[in-house]
């Protein structure tokens, strides 16, 4: 069989394919809406009975047992209508007329596409019938008062919205195909397709929104049930009142926005979250998902996979559902061109009604799509932000329960890291979920429109599309091992920067400045390698899937001319929108691979995080305190902080502590003093043994640790203000002093960590902060080392068997001149308790104890002796010591008195306040900004360059959809203009040569905007370990590593792509306007106020964002 032979063959199938389809077509689709009709309603109108039987039964139970409220008959409860409630009704009423009037016509010999006329009748009466029941739910809703609609009034209204949207496109379809004419049940037919629309958001939402008002005249809002909790926050959320308008378009913001043109918004002034978006209850229900997944799976420490599908899987849903009706949307119009290209040519011989319906069905289907596509964005959005609140949740409080040994592992630059670079990547995967499977929906429809149109040439085009996407494999296995190079390349980068600023005063002191600015510049050279390969291959990436539209069309309209099919222009332009369709996801295809890349990524660093070990909850055994004779008891206990070694850091400790004892604890260094507190605590791992605690406890680590903020707050650290157990505090840890330097007292801000605080403040106010807590238990880590001698013995005399004689006290101390005040001392050896017992009897034991008593004591005395050593040869006379001494004490009361001048001085010019509030910026970003950003790589040289490029790409795009318009012949019968060679050819060259300007403005891009942001980071990082200490003094930490982290991502990846997008579609629209002038100059006309709107509404947003 010769190729010929196999063309004709080919057509003859082609022609009883397409023979069989039209019969099948006019047999079945006049009557697809009628049959779709009546099983679903058949359906809701059997589960209806079925649920009006039940809850009559509960009904007639309820009269036999339950007499009716007196008081509540008496007086009645009022009811406020909503919006919501009242569309409904219209909405229900509204159908209900409609199918009436219908089935009226019908019954009067109204013409119909359905040759089945009893069907047609039955639809009708049973839609009369199904909107009669909807009103009637609506009106019930109000007695039951209920602040949610039923879930079969909602699945109701869900499906007649897709059923109404099959029967406009059937008779939509029919009017065209057969050409005739507007009826009134046409009409009727769009106007139920809006108020299905209403209804299908109101079952999406689910709320009546009735507000009920008791007989007292208080309301009572019923339209969320929101908590006491949530009413007594600063403002009623926005989103939780919104009406179903104000939800389709966004208005319930603009109060918001009203109040941002005025003034600047304060944080007072922004509405509260709804209460299901709040931090709070994400948690909580991250939480439930978490324990059902370990119940079900029965594993201690499940995958976060699990969890995060379960968490997000409902919002999902209702995006997805948005998903789909805006992706089918997007291709009604190049579904329609070609008939809106006949009906052009055809125009003398056909009615305008086809045209008018042609215009509506293009504006509908545009409507549709930006209604749908908006409300999908926008939960995709929402949707990311709760599973962001929910992980960093997880993070945070996993945090709180890590084991020594994984804490070890991951630093504080790599947590934040967890919660600001990988938590975003995370939420920029949920924003490409919907992306990801709608891919292959949009794949179809476009596959079936060409099909449509060019019949067996959409093979060739599913084949080129195929060819494309196999060739992302390469590319994204590539992207993802990059990404996780980057990602291991910031973790160093990080980690350096967070000890670098924790040792900044050790730093700057040894003037090491240099060396460490060298150290981060070298890290930050291996994660700019990584980042130019990672944007290379994006630019490439780019080139290939801009271009592959190019090799699509030409694969396909060569395989047309192959097969001998025509090509008119309605088919070409109806092609080409296709493939602009098509392009959108292939476009999106880059980012999707980076997307999900770099999401798997991060989600797997967050998820081996949060399976880190954890310290053991069950460690400690707490008892009431009527239930135990002893606060703290340790039976055979054996602990070790590293529990992969078989090396035990506590051995055979036996240890029972009475209520009110003070035990204090010694021992050389490395004997296992700190690691006994940490066994009471549940800190360190316990290998065997059983470890009793009765009562709450209080620790004071070894080194001082310092929130920012006042002192006060340190202190009270979240408890309540008691000004007289305050004040006993404050005397009993000998603060007085220390408050009287400062003019705001114990109101003054101290820094981070306690920077300008010495180190015995430091220790005094984590002394307080314990003795403030009211505990039943102490352990106090060598609480001496930091203080003098007097302070010390002021501290045990005043707190320790002052204010706290009643408690229990551990105390780790190297001062032998407190132990024989101590009810009982242990002392700790390789380990182990070696000694225990009161003072003078391990004295007697002569074990050891005596040694290490001995020792400190020759240790103190060398000390001394150095000291008179030094005293005796250069001590002058006695009238001489006595002039230096008077003197040394003048210089030192003026120098201390002018030392707390100066400081008080400064503490009153900042109100108490060190750390200094983040620099705000009022209004909209300053030309400045954008200039200096655009001009920090070479003066800008390069910004001319991308924009020609741009420019050059935007000119051959529309040259060469001119190009096959105005070559094609616009109808079959038509002679081309040129062979489709030559049309074919030229098309091919003006394609490439877009597609090549694509690559050199990708490429110019990555260059760009990676440079700048290397640059900006030097210059960052320079001023950084160039500051004086008061910018650290005054400046959090962690504002500096987020600097470092994740604004330094957004410029490493984010912004240079972010405004070439905007400079692109500015161009984009530019060039599309120019086009359409010159077809249609009005167009122009109606571009200047649509202009005038776009601007209005971006002044009036971003002033307030």
């Amino acid at each position: 069989m010769g190729w010929e032979d196999m063309l004709d063959f080919q057509t003859a199938i082609n022609f009883r394919l397409l023979q069989f389809q039209s019969e099948w077509l006019q047999q079945n689709l006049p009557c697809l809406s009628e049959h779709t009709s009546v099983v679903m309603q058949l359906s809701f109108l059997g589960i209806s009975v079925l649920h009006f039987l039940k809850n009559n039964m509960d009904l007639i139970c309820k009269r036999r047992t339950k007499f009716p409220d007196q008081g509540t008959e008496k007086h009645g409860i009022g009811v406020r209508f909503s919006t919501t409630h009242k569309t409904s009704m219209a909405c229900s009423l509204f159908l209900m007329g409609t199918h009436f009037v219908v089935l009226l016509l019908l019954l009067n010999g109204s013409v119909t596409y359905c040759n089945h006329k009893l069907r047609a009748y039955l639809s009708e009466s049973m839609q009369v019938i199904s909107w009669t029941i909807s009103s009637v739910a609506v009106y019930w809703i109000v007695t039951i008062k209920s602040i949610k609609f039923p879930w079969l009034l909602r699945a109701w209204w869900l499906c007649n919205f897709f059923l109404s949207i099959i029967s406009v496109a059937v008779d939509t379809h029919l009017r065209i195909t057969y050409h005739g004419e507007l009826r009134l049940q046409d009409y009727a037919g769009f106007l139920s397709l809006l108020a299905s629309v209403c209804l299908f958001g109101i079952s999406i939402r689910g709320k009546t929104g009735l507000t009920f008002i008791v007989p007292n005249g208080i309301t009572e809002p019923l339209l969320n049930g929101k908590s006491d909790k949530h009413s007594e926050g600063k403002k009623e959320s926005l989103y939780g009142k919104a009406t179903l308008l104000q939800l389709i378009t966004f208005s319930w913001l603009n109060p918001l926005f009203a109040v941002g043109i005025k003034k600047p918004l304060q944080p007072d002034e922004i509405p509260d979250v709804d209460i299901k978006d709040s931090a709070e209850f994400l948690s909580h229900s991250f939480d439930e998902r978490l324990k059902y997944v370990k119940e079900r799976d029965g594993i201690t420490n499940p995958t976060i996979y699990k969890t995060m599908i379960l968490f997000i899987w409902k919002k999902a849903t209702i995006n997805a559902m948005f998903a789909v009706i805006s992706a089918g949307a997007s291709y009604v119009g190049p579904y329609l061109i070609d008939d809106f290209v006949k009906f052009l040519n055809e125009k003398n011989t056909r009615s305008l009604q086809s045209g008018y319906i042609l215009a509506l069905a293009f504006l509908g289907a545009k409507m549709v799509e930006m209604i749908t596509q908006r409300q999908w964005i926008f939960g995709a959005r929402q949707l990311g932000l709760h599973l962001r609140a929910a992980l960093i949740s997880q993070i945070y409080k996993k945090g709180l329960v890590l084991s020594s040994k994984s804490r070890q592992s991951h630093t504080s630059g790599e947590v934040i890291n967890y919660m600001s670079v990988d938590i975003q990547r995370v939420t920029d995967f949920i924003w490409y979920l919907n992306i990801i499977w709608m891919m292959p929906v949009q794949l179809s429809l476009a596959i079936y429109i060409l099909h449509t149109n060019l019949g067996m040439g959409s093979v060739a085009t599913l084949a080129a599309t195929f060819a494309v996407l196999l060739c992302n494999i390469p590319m994204t296995t590539i992207q993802k091992g990059y990404q996780t190079r980057i990602m291991e390349a910031k973790d160093t980068r990080m980690k350096a920067t967070s000890e670098v600023l924790r040792s900044m005063k050790t730093i700057k002191l040894q003037a090491w400045d240099t060396q460490f600015l060298h150290k981060l510049e070298s890290l930050r050279k291996i994660e700019y390698d990584w980042l130019w390969k990672s944007l290379r291959l994006f630019a490439i990436g780019a080139f290939v899937f801009w271009g592959s539209p190019t090799f699509i069309s030409v694969v396909t309209f060569g395989a047309c001319m192959f097969m001998g099919i025509e090509l008119t222009a309605g088919r070409v332009l109806s092609a080409l929108a296709t493939f602009r369709m098509l392009q959108d996801p292939i476009f999106n295809l880059p980012d999707l691979l980076s997307a999900i890349a770099q999401g798997k990524v991060s989600a797997d660093r967050v998820a081996s995080y949060l399976q880190e070990d954890e310290i053991q909850q069950d460690s400690i055994e707490h008892v009431p305190k009527d239930q135990m004779e002893f606060a703290i008891e340790i039976e055979n206990g054996k602990f070790s902080w590293d529990t992969v070694s078989s090396s035990i850091t506590l051995d055979s400790i036996q240890l029972k502590v009475k209520r009110g004892m003070k035990v204090a604890i010694c021992g050389t260094v490395g004997s296992g003093k700190s690691s006994l507190l940490s066994s009471i605590l549940g800190e360190i791992q316990k290998v065997s043994g059983t470890v009793k605690i009765s009562g709450t406890k209080a620790y004071v680590p070894q080194s001082p640790w310092i929130l920012t903020g006042n002192i006060r707050e340190n202190i009270l650290f979240g408890n309540a203000y008691d000004r007289d157990r305050y004040d006993r505090t404050i005397k009993a840890c000998a603060l007085e002093k220390d408050f009287e330097l400062f003019s705001c007292g114990d109101l003054t801000e101290i820094g981070e960590r306690g920077i300008n605080m010495s180190g015995g403040q430091k220790q005094r106010i984590q002394i307080a902060r314990a003795v403030y807590q009211d505990a039943d238990i102490y352990l106090l880590d060598d609480p001496f080392s930091a203080v003098d001698a007097h302070t010390g013995t002021q501290l045990f005399e005043d707190c320790m068997m002052g204010i706290l004689r009643e408690k229990t006290i551990l105390y780790v101390t190297h001062q032998v001149e407190f132990l024989p005040a101590a009810d009982y001392i242990l002392v700790m050896k390789d380990g182990k308790i070696a000694q225990a017992g009161r003072f003078e009897e391990i004295l007697r034991q002569n074990i050891g104890f005596e040694l290490l008593v001995g020792a400190h004591s020759r240790a103190l005395g060398s000390i001394l002796t150095v000291e008179n050593t030094n005293a005796t040869s250069q001590g002058p006379t006695p009238e001489d010591e006595s002039n230096i001494e008077s003197t040394s004490n003048a210089e030192l009361q003026q120098t201390r008195h002018e030392s707390e001048h100066n400081l008080s001085l400064e503490i009153t010019e900042k109100e108490g306040k060190l750390v200094q509030d983040e620099e705000r910026e009022k209004g909209s970003i300053g030309k400045e900004v954008y200039w200096s950003y655009l001009t920090t790589v070479k003066g800008g040289v390069l910004i001319p360059i991308i924009l020609l490029a741009q420019s050059s790409f935007q000119i051959l795009q529309v040259a060469s959809n001119y190009w096959m318009a105005w070559a094609s012949p616009p109808t079959s019968e038509t002679e081309p203009k040129l062979e489709m060679s030559s049309i074919l050819l030229v098309y091919v060259l003006l394609a490439v040569g877009s597609s090549l300007c694509v690559l050199l403005r990708s490429s110019l891009v990555a260059v760009a905007g990676l440079s700048t942001a290397q640059k900006l980071f030097t210059n960052m990082l320079h001023s950084v370990l160039r500051a004086p200490m008061s910018f650290f003094d005054s400046t959090p930490t962690g504002r500096i590593l987020n600097r470092a982290s994740t604004d330094q991502s957004v410029l490493d990846l984010e912004m240079a792509n972010k405004l070439g997008w905007c400079a692109f579609s500015i161009i984009q629209i530019l060039g599309t306007i120019a086009v359409m002038s010159q077809v249609a100059w009005e167009v122009f006309v109606i571009f200047i106020p649509v202009t005038a709107v776009c601007i209005w509404y971006q002044v009036r947003t971003s002033i307030s964002s």
